[in-house]
């Protein structure tokens, strides 16, 4: 994870670097630095959110544990333990009792990260597909998780991802809706489930294990809940792409006039 971290110098002038943040607990952590840090030293550590939204804590350097060509490697403690610095949810403690593995994992929608406990069931998906399925707190709705990935690789990915779209998509003057909502798609009479990553009058993008052809044609439900009477519509794929560090493809739908 990367953070700022910054403490107050010998001549009263905070100085303010980016760190990373190797590993992490409840009280202690790891930050990898490029800069020397006295022992005992108080720091701030902030990390953005998102746009101009930042959460920060305060911590203080134990010892200098190792250092290597990329910088020092520097054991810390927290101050505010209970400040949930890294926003990383842990597993009530009766799941994790009878767990066969844990692992973190993000939501692929939100990415919120998460220490997963594994049953039988998670653990053989993940072994296949390397995804589970499970209901994100945050996005109030099932969807798939995969392992945690760094920040730098993220943000990598988004942008990445962001450029595709915008190369092959074509231009859309109806406004987009982030959503979460949990789509059906019907193709070539195979059902499957997926999570929606925006909407618009147009069409609607969505994530999947399934890889569609670009120019193929579905029938997509959305909103759809197992059990309720699911309105489908046409659509055409007009952009499909890997999520790169995960068994997963990005869709774009444009839909075609008229209901089924």
């Amino acid at each position: 994870m990367i953070v700022e971290v910054s403490w107050l110098g010998t001549d009263g002038v905070t100085v303010s670097f980016t760190a990373h943040l190797q590993l992490i607990s409840r009280n202690v952590g790891v930050l990898r630095l490029t800069e020397k840090i006295p022992s005992g030293q108080q720091i701030t550590l902030r990390r953005r959110i998102y746009d101009d939204a930042w959460k920060s804590t305060r911590g203080r350097v134990r010892v200098e544990i190792d250092s290597d060509p990329e910088g020092f490697l520097y054991a810390f403690r927290f101050l505010e333990p209970s400040s949930d610095f890294c926003n990383v949810e842990g597993p009530a403690p009766e799941r994790t009792e009878h767990a066969l593995g844990r692992l973190l994992m993000e939501c692929s929608v939100c990415h919120l990260p998460e220490v997963v406990a594994l049953n039988p069931v998670d653990l053989r998906s993940f072994e296949e597909r390397r995804c589970i399925a499970r209901v994100c707190n945050l996005c109030s709705a099932p969807s798939i998780w995969i392992e945690a990935q760094p920040e730098t690789q993220l943000r990598q990915t988004e942008q990445v991802d962001t450029e595709l779209e915008e190369q092959f998509l074509p231009a859309r003057t109806d406004p987009r809706i982030k959503a979460r909502l949990v789509a059906c798609i019907r193709h070539r009479g195979h059902d499957e489930e997926a999570v929606c990553e925006n909407l618009s009058e147009g069409g609607v993008s969505f994530r999947s294990r399934t890889q569609y052809a670009e120019g193929s044609q579905v029938e997509i439900a959305v909103p759809f809940r197992p059990g309720i009477t699911a309105i489908f519509v046409r659509g055409r794929i007009v952009f499909s792409s890997p999520v790169r560090g995960a068994r997963l493809f990005r869709h774009g739908v444009a839909y075609i006039k008229g209901l089924l």
